[in-house]
């Protein structure tokens, strides 16, 4: 792709474009036609997120039973990315469950909290603290990670810290006093919910998902090549 030439919205993964139609739609509609708008939203994203919402919950089942086989063995390479896996599947079945009510939800207040939960997961999603760039790059040598996979995870990492760093921004003074913590000035607590961007919210959200498509794709090809024979003989031979 030249330098400088952006991505067009349908070359953007599904949920990206789903999320975008959206936001656009909620943006551009009048008053008296938006109860209706959210309606015909609801009963759409509900039936597209289902089955997204079930590969979720097949997938963080599968990783939560392998990772628990995997705890006891020397393979430590494999446990960071499996490690790294469960973390993301985890804050994404959290997003997941409030997703459609934070697009759709009838009552206004639902809609809220389902945003502030929104910004709260991606605001407290700190890869550095998960995978520290020194430690992946360790996990990477030792497993034998091919550098095509590197770079693919590099970029799904570089996306999804950059809707953390704009969820961290916008939740700077209304995560203490609203989320994490109850402000004990209930007036300005009242506030700073009523204040929250829904739109700004939401394009988070969209950045968030971007990355996380990219991080889905590229991490069981990772995980698949960490636990190839070759891969874990290599593993093996590192803490005989």
């Amino acid at each position: 792709m030249p330098k400088g030439h952006k991505r067009k919205l349908f070359d953007q993964p599904q949920n990206v474009i789903n999320w975008w139609f959206a936001i656009k739609a909620i943006r551009i509609s009048r008053p008296y036609i938006e109860g209706a708008l959210r309606v015909f939203l609801r009963v759409r994203l509900s039936f597209q997120e289902r089955k997204r919402s079930k590969a979720l919950e097949a997938a963080f089942e599968t990783t939560l039973r392998e990772f628990r086989k995997l705890n006891s063995t020397k393979f430590d390479e494999l446990k960071v990315f499996f490690n790294l896996s469960l973390f993301f599947l985890i804050a994404e079945r959290d997003i997941q469950s409030v997703k459609v009510d934070a697009l759709s939800h009838p009552d206004k207040w639902k809609r809220n909290v389902s945003l502030r939960i929104i910004l709260l997961v991606i605001h407290e999603w700190d890869m550095a603290k998960v995978a520290p760039a020194n430690k992946l790059n360790e996990a990477y040598e030792a497993a034998g990670i091919s550098q095509e996979s590197r770079d693919e995870m590099t970029a799904a990492f570089r996306k999804i810290n950059k809707a953390h760093a704009k969820a961290k921004k916008l939740l700077a003074r209304a995560r203490h006093s609203t989320i994490a913590h109850r402000d004990a000035n209930a007036l300005l607590q009242y506030e700073l919910i009523s204040k929250l961007d829904a739109q700004e919210t939401l394009k988070i959200a969209v950045s968030f998902y971007d990355g996380a498509d990219l991080f889905i794709k590229t991490l069981p090809k990772l995980m698949l090549e960490a636990g190839s024979l070759p891969s874990l003989l290599k593993q093996y031979g590192n803490h005989a």
